[in-house]
């Protein structure tokens, strides 16, 4: 039996998926697993029409180096509750098992969305822009022409709520994030994670 190995030098190749959308950015926290700290937060995406636009929620792992920074700074608006509106590239999506800790499901199974946060294209704060990314040579990464009209069309849109009683609950626990390839495990993730924002 023979094992090959990879050539000294030679990048290792992927298949990638990608998942580009554009949603609210709610719920930003470090958490802290086996001596490492990851930055995260839920990211309620948009999609149907603007007179009727339905969310589907991320528990998201940041990534990307410079969507880290971007939300650094973007944080006190984020968990005050202004409304951060985001265009984002997602990678590794996971559904994630967990079992309700409370209300009348305590006890049952359910699942959530997890995924990694590579980047940022755009970030728009109470209807102002405030970052923009530029262009790149990559086809894959460029931005969408047509991100800030997307955007303003999104003005009549009915933002997701936080209810007061999901605002009450405690801090998520962390999800398993491996340190050899940053991918988020779906075997810990809990229901205040999955959970985190109502839409209206």
């Amino acid at each position: 039996m023979t094992t090959q190995t990879q050539p000294a030098g030679e990048e290792k190749k992927y298949f990638n998926l990608y998942l580009h959308g554009i949603g609210y950015l709610n719920n930003v926290r470090t958490i802290t697993r086996n001596g490492q700290s990851y930055l995260k937060l839920s990211v309620a995406a948009i999609q149907g029409p603007a007179d009727s636009a339905d969310y589907t929620y991320f528990d998201c792992t940041v990534i990307g180096a410079e969507a880290k920074q971007l939300i650094s700074h973007c944080v006190q608006e984020i968990n005050s509750g202004q409304t951060v509106l985001a265009c984002f590239t997602l990678s590794n999506l996971l559904v994630s098992p967990f079992i309700h800790q409370k209300s009348e499901l305590r006890g049952q199974p359910g699942a959530g969305l997890t995924s990694n946060l590579l980047s940022l294209s755009m970030i728009k704060i109470n209807g102002e822009v405030v970052y923009v990314a530029p262009p790149k040579e990559s086809t894959s990464d460029v931005i969408p022409s047509n991100a800030s009209e997307t955007s303003d069309a999104l003005d009549t849109v009915d933002t997701p709520q936080t209810s007061a009683a999901l605002e009450a609950l405690e801090t998520p626990e962390s999800t398993d994030v491996s340190e050899a390839t940053g991918n988020v495990e779906p075997t810990d993730m809990t229901e205040d994670a999955a959970i985190t924002h109502h839409a209206v």
